[in-house]
C-alpha cells in the first residue's frame, strides 16, 4: 500500500468535522452515497488530516506518539492497521 496513492484517492470522500470526529461520505460519479457514511474518531481523524502526500507512515505514527498518551509501538501498529482498512474502504469506492 503505498500511503501517496492513499492521499491521492481521499477526494473519493465528502469529509465533514463533527467535534473531534470525522464524517467521511464516499462520492461516486460526483453523487454522495448517503447508505454509506463512516465516521473516524480523534485519532482517525488525526491520522487522516496527516494522509497529505508528505508524511510517510512513520511520520504520522511519530505524530501520534507525540500528540496521544500512546507508545511508539502501538502508534506504528494502529497507523498501519488503520491505513491498511482506509485501503480497503477506497479500493471499494473508486469512482467507475
Amino acid at each position: 500500500m503505498d500511503i501517496n496513492e492513499l492521499y491521492n484517492r481521499k477526494s473519493l470522500f465528502a469529509i465533514r468535522n463533527v467535534g473531534n470526529e470525522k464524517v467521511l461520505v464516499p462520492i461516486k460519479n460526483d453523487i454522495a452515497n448517503m447508505t454509506e457514511i463512516f465516521t473516524l474518531n480523534e485519532v482517525g481523524s488525526f491520522i487522516w488530516d496527516k494522509i497529505d502526500g508528505k508524511n510517510t507512515e512513520e511520520d504520522i505514527a511519530t505524530a501520534i506518539t507525540n500528540e496521544f498518551d500512546v507508545d511508539e509501538l502501538t502508534a506504528k501498529n494502529d497507523v498501519s492497521e488503520f491505513l491498511e482498512r482506509l485501503n480497503t474502504l477506497m479500493s471499494i469506492h473508486k469512482t467507475g
